[in-house]
């Protein structure tokens, strides 16, 4: 079963890279949901069943040179992909050009930055030379390229050292699979690996947008389930909100399984942090001297998911990212009535109802099966199946926001091999 796991991992990360679309716009999207479900169903399998004895693995290499070898390979993949981003980082993104190659995410962050050094109200409407744009990030997407700023430095190391950082955590917890010389190998450079596979298939991605960030955020949440850390959970749930909201549906369940499980002081660790890191670092600096920040924020991301969808169907018949072969977009606009806007509204709809019941369903399994599932294996396998839906039903798909539920996908690959009983504290740990 670790094996077939392990398959739809890397079909996953396929059907977002060098796969995608392949079978279309509509099976396409519906294959790739299905993987993303199926690797969040088979690590459950494989957490609750991880008492089973593992005939032990033939000792092919001595254990120095193991280590030897896991750390050359390691180096090795991180030498390929520093090379491979400053080889590709040739255009220099500033914040007076606006849409730079057709992205405003860096010159929104240097705008932000800017203004924040300067003492200024950083969430005031920006003007680029072409459009005006209301910012619509979070704090923790772009208070972290402070340093970056004062150093006058590239602000796209901040999201590879980010994932580097990531990549190296899950390298040094994960070295004994105990499961054979292959996935001693290959296991614990996962990261790497699918990292290694992303950037030659869409420069672009890495040239104009620091996604990193967001998905060493989304890996620190998984991790923290996997490794049962109270505090880790906390203060990776409360970074995670305060960066994008993508997981507001999802932390309810969390505080509520959380309590079904009988850990009533866990419920308040992760409540309070939350609460503080949002009172500290958005609502006393920012949201207090203006209370509409978040709104207009909000209302220009309407505005320009509409407008995107409309120079999508006029420009490319949908192919660049309505049609693309990641989300279910290619749907909406066959199935939905009405025009763009329309059409656009009842789909953001639809997005928050479906993880809404996502959550919902989850919640019932749980209390129902209370005794069937530890909790740490389950909130972990929740997250990927409440991120597969959320990403799926996305109001536009970009490709490089796939990334964050993909990097996701590896902690569930390192919880699947790591060896070891499924104890209600000592879950994953190999």
């Amino acid at each position: 079963m670790r094996q077939l796991l392990f398959l739809f991992c890397v079909l996953e990360v396929l059907f977002v890279t060098w796969l995608i679309g392949t079978l279309g716009p509509y099976a396409s999207p519906l294959v790739l949901f299905g993987l993303s479900i199926g690797i969040a169903i088979l690590f459950l399998k494989i957490a609750t069943n991880a008492g089973e004895v593992r005939p032990a693995p033939k000792v092919l290499l001595p254990p120095r040179v193991l280590v030897i070898v896991q750390w050359v390979l390691f180096f090795a993949l991180s030498y390929h992909i520093f090379a491979s981003l400053k080889h590709i980082w040739w255009y220099e993104i500033t914040y007076h050009e606006g849409r730079n190659g057709g992205s405003d995410v860096i010159p929104q962050i240097t705008a932000l930055v800017q203004r924040f050094l300067r003492g200024e109200q950083p969430y005031y409407a920006i003007q680029f030379a072409e459009y005006t744009l209301y910012p619509t990030y979070l704090p923790l997407q772009w208070l972290p390229y402070i340093p970056l700023e004062l150093a006058h430095k590239d602000y796209r190391w901040v999201p590879t050292f980010a994932m580097w950082g990531a990549g190296l955590w899950f390298f040094l917890r994960n070295r004994k699979t105990g499961a054979g010389l292959l996935w001693d190998l290959l296991v614990p450079i996962w990261p790497l690996v699918l990292w290694a596979v992303f950037i030659p298939h869409d420069n672009r991605m890495f040239l104009f947008s620091v996604e990193g960030l967001i998905a060493a955020y989304y890996f620190f949440v998984a991790e923290s389930l996997r490794w049962q850390r109270v505090w880790a959970i906390a203060l990776s749930v409360a970074v995670c909100l305060l960066s994008r909201y993508s997981i507001v549906f999802w932390v309810p369940l969390c505080l509520l399984l959380h309590f079904v499980a009988g850990k009533r002081r866990d419920v308040l660790i992760i409540a309070i942090t939350a609460i503080v890191f949002f009172v500290m670092l958005y609502w006393l600096p920012f949201l207090r001297r203006d209370a509409s920040i978040f709104i207009n924020g909000y209302t220009y991301h309407t505005n320009a998911a509409r407008d995107e969808w409309l120079r999508d169907m006029a420009t490319h018949q949908g192919q660049v990212y309505l049609n693309n072969g990641l989300g279910f977009t290619s749907f909406a606009i066959r199935l939905l009535p009405g025009d763009v806007g329309h059409a656009l509204l009842l789909y953001k709809n639809v997005h928050i109802a479906m993880c809404i019941l996502t959550v919902l369903v989850l919640a019932l399994v749980y209390m129902r099966r209370t005794h069937s599932y530890p909790l740490y294996p389950y909130l972990l396998f929740s997250f990927k199946v409440y991120l597969a839906v959320f990403y799926a039903f996305i109001q536009i798909p970009y490709k490089y926001l796939f990334f964050v539920p993909v990097v996701v996908s590896v902690a569930l690959l390192g919880g699947a091999f790591g060896s070891g009983r499924v104890k209600e504290k000592q879950t994953f740990i190999a």
